[in-house]
């Protein structure tokens, strides 16, 4: 589609939510974003211009932030209307014509609503890429990659080193789908869903063959292990320790939504579980009370140590230390260390075992937030999750 055919479809989006799409909004999707920054990678640049990836824009404007936060929630809910009457945005051959398949065969499956919906996502990834490079500039255009990326990331990620935990993307996938798409079977779209590995063929395959990192729960033990990325429960036995444990422990929405390396012990589930209910918090947002603590933190040094020691076997523990230390430099998480090559080269001379890296983050975290846990403190609870998962 071009231009003015995305404008059109913009229109029939306003129209059906019974909102007004104004001239004065038009205009402001038809301007030009500032020429990208000098300091944009190459590799980056290119991503934005084919829109692969959309372009952070510092809207300085609030009225125009206003039309595009309005725009990009319109055409979000306009994509879940067309999937929920089986409608696409464009001719679906033009995707077998791309690709050199159909969706069908591309997913092993022949009908339902995946189906339906990988139809929609890629007929509205290819319209908006006509737009690019020309129009890449465009306030329209880069509305329009945002909103792909925001679908995409959630149903139709893109392969890669990052393996995402198939029950918390599940979780996710089925939440916004009650919200946006309840007319949908949504039981049926999880339960044959190849990029969850719930359904036959080779994509839901290789989602089965990724691996995930898990930790022994038998306290003697510990030891992190790799698992199959599945929605299904296991059985796993600790090479080490010989323990059977199954995971997760239980079924429970808020412990799917953690990464399989942040899952407590199964009496720390049952005492938080029993806490959550006490105060009656959504499983939905419980979850990330527990990300919010120093035991997360911890929890994620020590998955990432085992993981640079079976990716690196030849490294060094300092040299991994280092690496670990440098990738929360760079990526500026929350809580970022913020230190500079020489500050780490001093930090590495005290830290000489996994124990210790363990210690050196968790003093800094301490110092930015004053003592008091770096996460939410949901409902008030955040020192007692706290309190549960160390004691």
């Amino acid at each position: 589609m071009n231009v003015e055919q995305w404008i059109s479809c913009i229109s029939e989006a306003y129209k059906e939510a019974g909102e007004t799409f104004s001239p004065r909004k038009k205009k402001m999707l038809s301007e030009e974003l500032p020429e990208d920054s000098s300091s944009i990678d190459q590799v980056t640049r290119m991503s934005i211009e084919a829109g692969v990836i959309a372009k952070p824009i510092g809207i300085q404007d609030e009225s125009l932030k206003d039309v595009t936060d309005e725009v990009k929630e319109l055409v979000i809910r306009y994509f879940f209307k067309k999937v929920t009457l089986g409608e696409t945005f464009g001719s679906i051959t033009k995707v077998e014509q791309k690709f050199g398949y159909s969706v069908e065969s591309n997913y092993d499956l022949s009908s339902g609503p995946f189906i339906d919906m990988a139809k929609t996502y890629w007929t509205y990834q290819l319209e908006a890429r006509d737009l690019f490079p020309k129009y890449h500039n465009l306030v329209l255009a880069q509305v329009l990659a945002e909103v792909e990326g925001r679908i995409g990331s959630v149903f139709f990620p893109f392969p890669g080193p990052i393996i995402l935990w198939v029950r918390g993307r599940r979780e996710t996938q089925r939440e916004l789908l009650e919200e946006l798409a309840p007319e949908i079977d949504i039981d049926a779209f999880l339960d044959n869903n190849p990029l969850l590995g719930t359904s036959k063929g080779r994509v839901a395959k290789a989602v089965f063959n990724e691996r995930v990192w898990v930790r022994c729960p038998n306290p003697n033990c510990l030891r992190f292990l790799k698992i199959p990325n599945t929605v299904k429960r296991l059985e796993i036995k600790c090479p080490k320790c010989k323990k059977s444990f199954l995971f997760p422990a239980e079924e429970l929405k808020w412990l799917n939504h953690l990464e399989p390396h942040f899952h407590p012990a199964p009496d720390k589930i049952k005492e938080l579980e029993n806490l959550r209910q006490l105060w009656t918090i959504p499983g939905e947002v419980f979850w990330e009370g527990i990300i919010g603590t120093y035991w997360a933190t911890e929890q994620l040094q020590r998955k990432l140590y085992a993981e640079g020691k079976q990716m690196n076997p030849r490294a060094s523990d300092k040299e991994i230390f280092r690496e670990i230390i440098t990738s929360r430099t760079e990526n500026r998480i929350p809580l970022g260390l913020d230190m500079n090559e020489e500050e780490v080269d001093k930090a590495l001379e005290s830290i000489n075992s996994i124990d210790d890296l363990v210690d050196f983050v968790l003093s800094k975290e301490r110092k930015q937030v004053s003592e008091e846990p770096p996460g939410l403190d949901l409902f008030g609870v955040g020192s007692k999750i706290e309190e549960i998962l160390t004691s």
